[in-house]
């Protein structure tokens, strides 16, 4: 059994695993805490700071990042102080303030009482920078065809000299972890093609399946998923076969997606 820590939070006293975030804690207890950077099956990074709480009790009074800050013995922790609501609100101002039209962020601002900005730009950009695509590509898939580029208000996800991506392999879970649909997969015929911000990050021919004839995945995704779902189980893969098939033939069923609850394509 694992340690529970016992901590307080909006005076609600709860007890929690011992390496338990925060905001996981939170979670379980039924408290909202805003959030569009953390995603389930991700390491945390704080990026994108709204789960921002005031703690006391048994470390100094501060502000923190929920998500990466760990539960401990006596915690005092409060996620509706009125400095944490200002601060908050500043944030999801600034971001409102590139992304006025992101119907995600818009539904969590409306959520956090804020309707408009007062750092409107002009723009229309629907990444906000959570960085949820570069991490899925680095920390899970181990392509690390997306990285940062530039600082401060320049910032922004792209591909290494910002060209077509030789890394890349094309199983777009980039595009399944983005929160506000800013990076795009789109198939058409024999051809995928994942892009954003108007640029084409990546292209790829698509191969066909041997037993129905659909286009269904490159062949850097296809090697890709061999290597690393299908060879450890000892599954052998000779045909190009699709999912669809792959699942009505007599072969051994693959295991689960080596990343646990399907957050990314697989077969």
């Amino acid at each position: 059994m694992p340690t529970m820590i016992n901590l307080t939070i909006n005076g609600e006293k709860i007890a929690a695993p011992e390496g338990t975030s925060v905001l996981q804690a939170a979670r379980q207890a039924g408290i909202f805490i805003p959030t569009l950077c953390d995603y389930e099956a991700l390491e945390p990074e704080g990026t994108c700071r709204l789960c921002i709480v005031e703690l006391s009790g048994s470390i100094r009074p501060c502000i923190r990042v929920s998500c990466i800050q760990e539960v401990k013995e006596g915690l005092v922790v409060e996620t509706e102080t009125e400095r944490i609501i200002k601060n908050r609100r500043l944030i999801l101002e600034l971001l409102l303030g590139r992304s006025p039209y992101c119907r995600e962020l818009l539904d969590l601002a409306g959520k956090c009482g804020v309707m408009t900005s007062r750092f409107l730009t002009g723009e229309d950009d629907d990444c906000i920078r959570c960085g949820r695509c570069v991490r899925v590509c680095r920390d899970k898939i181990g392509a690390y065809a997306l990285c940062w580029v530039n600082r401060g208000y320049n910032r922004k996800v792209a591909t290494d000299f910002e060209r077509l991506s030789e890394y890349c392999i094309g199983c777009g879970s980039c595009a399944q972890v983005c929160p506000t649909g800013a990076i795009k997969m789109e198939d058409r015929g024999n051809q995928r093609r994942i892009y954003t911000w108007g640029q084409v990050v990546a292209r790829f021919e698509l191969e066909k399946c041997e037993k129905c004839g659909r286009y269904f995945a490159p062949r850097k995704y296809i090697d890709w998923m061999r290597r690393k779902a299908f060879k450890p189980k000892g599954i052998e893969l000779i045909d190009l076969i699709c999912p669809e098939c792959l699942r009505k033939t007599e072969r051994p069923a693959p295991a689960k997606v080596p990343f646990g609850n399907g957050a990314f394509p697989a077969w």
